[in-house]
């Protein structure tokens, strides 16, 4: 739609008088607004500075994408929030209505402990320590009421529609409280390329849920609707309740509909007669999956009957329905090699299979064995469940979750669907990423695990966790990813070892509704993110791929930079819209280093081969041309187009190798030069020989170290319970002005980092001025420490750490260093 003129007018006026505050001060005193990203935790005590703030939101988009990010208001005194409007979104090539904006306010779960599996299986990096209250929940209330000195964040989310123009839009964000309206500028760049609809995604978002009843064993019975809301399945109230499940589903891209099919048989009227022979009733089946299929949320149907009873692990036992003393139809568990278990899977899985025939739904309709199967009671009962079900019905899709290897990797031979742990699939990925280039599906698979430094949906995890997921999926070629727990909301959060694993949306008895959370919000983020990426594979596989991977490349190495996730995206709705890549175009033969002019932020490079190409080559980076380090090897070239991602800050870069055709870097000028780059400097302890400073530069090479295993970090170690002050200390070569530090925290293992960061200056090196310090990462990542003060002329800087080792984490591991 192309605004009016008057429309346009309007607006324009609306957004030349409102009075724009600043991060620093808003209009009001006492009063700070701000934009942060949608990746970023934003705490009750947060401030701009420790969430990337800025003074607008502007977002990036695809057609028919929902994309999000926070706008934050905080007080010195309490406040009420009436509401939040929008102006229309405009452009000169047409408008999204405000009926395509909403908000949230963002509520906080408070964490007893950090996420911790196995009582010592502790998430690496978590976004802040436990005990403290974490950003979760999006309220379903139009208004609220903020405490004094309290941060409040806004979710600000826009649905981009699927006929807009590509072009930027701007408008306004208006929050209107009882002591006046603050107002934030709102801008989305739209890519002219349009996602397909949830419906008719080839990605498959699995989340098991009890909002129709139990999907497996569970003893004693907890009917979770009843509750939660009071209600029990199939009520006029929990009719109105789907209604909104219905919307979530299509919102958030939630595609495949879980059907407990022996909970549903016994809703409907299914009775067994004394010889054992069973009426099937499948009413209830089809009263939901055509109340979900006339709502456009169904691409898969999952038919949830697997093996399960008391003893499920140790021995496998088959579900099914029999006749009680009373004569009611009752689940029954029996052995899987019993005469009972042979005749239910006859009649069941037949009668099934004809009547998904009969209904059409025999490309939609998968089903499963038994959940992750292990040892030999595990191998031996699924494969012979599986013959029994595949002697009935040979074309039935069967995917189950796996973990327990060498049975997971077993499986996935014969399952139609692999569906391995993000765990196992990181350390044994080959037998699942061969069954997908035979053309099998593969959908990653977490729960309460992994832990550690893997991508999973825990509360306490980084945000930006969830969506690198999709991102995961789309390196690996994967279609799908499967969590067990959407709703199970029969545990307490302080009763969770891992938080946040039971359930992703929360209860709303109130309203009657479902309460979104930003971590649902986050993997619907990642799924967009994957539609985007398989477009450009249509055109450039090769490329899309090495774009993806240069964000997350397996389940434990991916980037801990939001920024450069927002860059790395950037390029991919460019490339996927067919936008030409802005980026330096450099000599294809750049053996001798190829001069950007400047100090840069690399984000990658962009390669074009010729007929001849190499087997393996290397990146390197430098600042002055003398001094390079191996920035990125890429040990699998196809040939072609590649990509090759690097996050590093250098002036010069070079490739030696032949067949070269193109060498583009992507990336941008820095703002302002890094005055130690590349610089040596001085350390007041001498790094261990298994963690060394092997160059004598890597907190000033510009490259930022991956994971433990790379060799770029160096360490200073210590004792359990032991205290130690260290630092490190740069000579700028003359007086110069300095205002900032930025300090690269470990990313993998947060406790690896110092407890304290303060910045020391000198004129002669023996004289210091304290300058300011901060005591936890404060970017918009989590990850760095960034000290800020007024400027002042000095040619000696001292960074000063402290740090309290411990039994778990006794080293502290030291990377980039920037002075500003």
């Amino acid at each position: 739609m192309k605004p009016s003129r008057m429309l346009v007018a309007v607006v324009a006026a609306a957004m030349a008088t409102s009075q724009i505050p600043s991060v620093a001060q808003s209009a009001a005193p006492h009063t700070q607004v701000w934009a942060a990203r949608a990746s970023t935790h934003v705490f009750k005590d947060s401030l701009p500075s420790d969430t990337g703030g800025s003074t607008a939101l502007a977002l990036d988009s695809a057609r028919n994408e929902f994309e999000a990010g926070q706008v934050v208001i905080r007080r010195d005194q309490k406040f009420t929030i009436k509401r939040v409007t929008f102006t229309p979104l405009i452009s000169t090539v047409g408008l999204i209505p405000t009926a395509n904006l909403t908000y949230n306010f963002v509520k906080y779960t408070s964490l007893n402990h950090n996420s911790v599996f196995g009582g010592n299986q502790y998430v690496y990096a978590p976004s802040r320590p436990a005990p403290d209250d974490f950003p979760d929940g999006l309220s379903n209330s139009p208004s609220t009421t903020v405490p004094a000195n309290t941060t409040q964040p806004i979710w600000v989310r826009i649905h981009v529609p699927k006929t807009v123009n590509g072009g930027v839009y701007r408008g306004l964000v208006r929050i209107e409280t009882d002591r006046g309206t603050e107002v934030l500028p709102l801008s989305i760049d739209v890519r002219p390329v349009t996602i397909p609809d949830a419906k008719d995604s080839g990605f498959t978002d699995v989340e098991w849920t009890l909002f129709f009843g139990t999907v497996s064993y569970q003893e004693p019975p907890v009917e979770t609707m009843l509750a939660n809301y009071g209600f029990s399945p199939f009520t006029p109230k929990w009719w109105k309740l789907m209604e909104d499940y219905a919307n979530l589903r299509r919102d958030y891209r939630n595609n495949n509909l879980t059907l407990p099919m022996a909970t549903l048989l016994e809703a409907g009227n299914t009775t067994v007669d004394p010889d054992g022979t069973v009426h099937f009733d499948w009413s209830k089946v089809d009263q939901v999956v055509k109340f979900f299929t006339d709502r456009g949320t169904v691409s898969r149907l999952e038919g949830f009957w697997v093996n399960g009873g008391p003893n499920y692990w140790t021995h496998w036992d088959v579900e099914t329905l029999a006749r009680d003393a009373d004569g009611k139809t009752v689940k029954k568990y029996v052995p899987w090699t019993s005469p009972e278990a042979d005749r239910w899977i006859q009649q069941y899985v037949g009668a099934l299979r004809d009547h998904v025939h009969q209904m059409g739904w025999t490309d939609k309709w998968w089903m499963h064995i038994g959940d992750e199967p292990q040892g030999d009671s595990g191998r031996e009962g699924w494969n012979g469940i599986f013959d029994k079900v595949k002697a009935v019905w040979p074309e039935v899709k069967i995917g189950d979750a796996t973990f327990h290897d060498p049975v997971a990797s077993e499986v996935s031979q014969r399952e139609d669907i692999t569906i391995p742990n993000l765990l196992n699939y990181e350390s044994n990925p080959k037998p699942f990423d061969d069954a997908r280039a035979a053309g099998k599906d593969l959908w990653l698979y977490n729960c309460n695990i992994p832990t550690l430094g893997f991508l999973n949906r825990f509360i306490d995890q980084p945000e930006y966790y969830q969506r690198l997921i999709g991102w995961l999926a789309a390196a690996r070629n994967a279609n799908g990813h499967l969590h067990w727990a959407f709703n199970n909301w029969n545990i307490a959060m302080d009763d969770e070892d891992v938080k946040g694993d039971y359930w992703v949306v929360n209860p709303d008895k109130e309203h009657n509704l479902l309460e979104r959370t930003i971590r649902l919000e986050s993997m619907r983020d990642g799924i967009e993110d994957w539609e985007v990426v398989s477009i450009l594979k249509k055109t450039h596989p090769d490329l899309a791929t090495d774009l993806a991977k240069a964000l997350a490349s397996t389940p434990g190495t991916f980037t801990g930079d939001v920024t450069y996730l927002d860059r790395i995206r950037s390029l991919v709705l460019d490339a996927a819209a067919g936008r030409p890549i802005h980026a330096p175009e450099l000599a294809a033969q750049v053996g001798a280093g190829a001069d950007l002019g400047s100090q840069y932020q690399v984000d990658g490079v962009f390669l074009k081969w010729g007929a001849q190409h190499p087997a393996e080559y290397t990146i390197q980076t430098s600042y002055d041309g003398v001094n390079w380090v191996d920035a990125a090897r890429r040990t699998a070239a196809n040939g072609g187009e590649d990509f090759v991602g690097l996050n590093a800050k250098a002036r010069y870069i070079r490739l030696q190798s032949d067949g070269l055709i193109s060498f583009k870097v992507a990336g941008a000028k820095l703002p302002q030069q890094n005055l130690v780059a590349g610089r040596t400097y001085t350390k007041s302890w001498t790094p261990p020989a298994g963690f060394p400073d092997s160059t004598g530069l890597e907190s000033t090479d510009g490259v930022i170290s991956d994971n433990w295993g790379d060799g770029r970090p160096y360490v200073i170690q210590g004792a359990d319970g032991e205290t130690k002050s260290f630092d490190v200390g740069f000579d700028l070569g003359a007086r110069k002005t300095v205002r900032q530090v930025d300090v690269q925290g470990y990313v993998e293992f947060s406790g690896y980092r110092p407890d304290t960061v303060r910045v020391l200056t000198s004129d002669d090196g023996e004289r210091w001025t304290d300058r300011g310090g901060v005591t936890r990462p404060n970017d918009a990542s989590g990850n760095r420490f960034e000290v800020r003060f007024a400027p002042v002329r000095a040619q000696h800087v001292k960074v000063a750490f402290t740090r309290t080792f411990t039994k778990a984490a006794d080293g502290v591991f030291l990377d980039d260093i920037e002075v500003y």
